[in-house]
């Protein structure tokens, strides 16, 4: 590679990588810097001509270590806990998985460089790309086989936890969480936003969010891996071929954390519009009728539904921590697409139509309505949250 912009020893590491996954000599053509990310820079690197059985181009992920977050792969902390959960999870989905290909491939990494060596998924079009454009039924076919990946991708992880667990420890240390006070803060949070706005609450409401922790931290026939940030820019699609890119959090945790982004649309994501709601039920359906092929509760269409409730009111909980009422109370913010105040009102709505429909939460339910109902009376000129781009035409924004 004459007079390239990398690291001589970044090149020299990724060669050494493709060395051993194909035991062929492999030498890099031309780079190119594809994100320049906080955490990690990804770049594009071709090849000088091999077998056949070596790829042309790979993509290469490499750790910043800065002084603020240093890249220490013996600790377990930021960058070196997400770099190496992605490499695991790339890995466990290799090998453990029945056969369809989920995310890129992975040829191989280096610990101590902090540096991993993935497939080229070449040309694409992202869902958000989909989103914004102009075609609304290649937009709903988009999110439909969104929602069925996952449902796929959990219904064959079912039951690995232990396997993912063996491939993530073996790489270093993982953020040990407790996720009771995890929950409890969540809880707690909850009664203070409720506070600020002065609605009352009752017994009922306690009772639900014991239920809603008991549930959260217990999966059981729900536990599976999940991409754990299944945003809209987060795949790829070819054609009509889905893979999902991104698994820095990727864990064993409730599958319907993921299984409901698209009825609470995308809540931890910035390019957020609404979907209309005939096409996140359909959404819904497709995860429900993949998981069911490996999950017999999801045939149960009213536990299906009560499980929906819960992992909706998650969200909505965790949403009070990512975005404090406080602030947003105080000033309204356009987080990319829409602004605080119409996710707030959108998510509130939707969490108290989905409890009182499935019989479950319900006291939760009711007081995020009175919230919403609260914020309205404070906010009576925010206007509803805009279609997604490609629907706007087609359903008469």
């Amino acid at each position: 590679m004459q007079n390239s912009p990398f690291d001589q020893k970044i090149i020299k590491v990724v060669e050494r990588v493709l060395r051993n996954a194909f035991s062929e000599s492999v030498f890099l053509d031309t780079g190119e810097v594809l994100q320049d990310g906080i955490r990690a820079s990804t770049y594009c690197f071709h090849l000088l001509a091999s077998a056949s059985s070596v790829p042309t181009s790979v993509i290469v992920k490499h750790v910043k270590s800065t002084d603020q977050a240093p890249y220490i792969p013996e600790r377990a902390i930021i960058p070196a806990w997400t770099f190496f959960n992605e490499w695991a999870s790339l890995v466990f989905l290799d090998i453990l998985v029945d056969g369809e290909e989920f995310g890129p491939c992975f040829y191989g990494g280096d610990k101590e460089s902090g540096l991993m060596v993935i497939e080229d998924l070449g040309q694409g079009k992202r869902l958000d790309d989909y989103l914004k454009g102009t075609d609304p039924i290649a937009a709903e076919s988009a999110l439909i086989e969104f929602a069925a990946i996952h449902g796929r991708l959990h219904a064959v992880t079912l039951g690995k936890k232990d396997e993912f667990r063996l491939i993530r420890e073996s790489l270093g240390p993982s953020m040990l969480e407790d996720e009771q006070d995890t929950y409890e803060q969540l809880i707690s949070t909850f009664h203070q936003t409720v506070e600020i706005l002065g609605i009352l609450t009752d017994q009922e409401v306690a009772g639900d969010l014991e239920i809603l922790k008991q549930s959260m931290l217990h999966p059981g026939p729900f536990q599976s891996f999940i991409q754990n940030d299944s945003c809209a820019d987060n795949c790829l699609f070819q054609e009509s071929k889905l893979r999902l890119l991104d698994f820095e959090g990727g864990m064993f945790d409730h599958a319907l954390k993921e299984g409901v982004y698209g009825r609470m649309h995308f809540p931890t994501c910035r390019y957020v519009y609404r979907i209309p709601r005939h096409i996140v039920l359909r959404m819904e359906e497709a995860y429900r009728v993949e998981l069911a092929k490996k999950c017999s509760e999801a045939n149960n269409e009213r536990y299906f539904a009560r499980t929906v409730a819960e992992a909706c009111v998650f969200w909505m909980l965790q949403w009070y921590q990512m975005d404090p009422l406080l602030k947003v109370l105080e000033n309204d913010r356009l987080l990319i697409a829409a602004t605080s105040r119409q996710r707030y009102l959108l998510r509130s709505e939707i969490v108290a139509q989905t409890t009182q429909e499935a019989g479950r939460m319900e006291a939760i339910g009711r007081t995020i309505g009175a919230m919403a109902e609260k914020m309205r009376t404070l906010w009576p000129d925010v206007e509803e949250m805009p279609l997604y781009p490609a629907f706007r035409v087609k359903y008469k924004q």
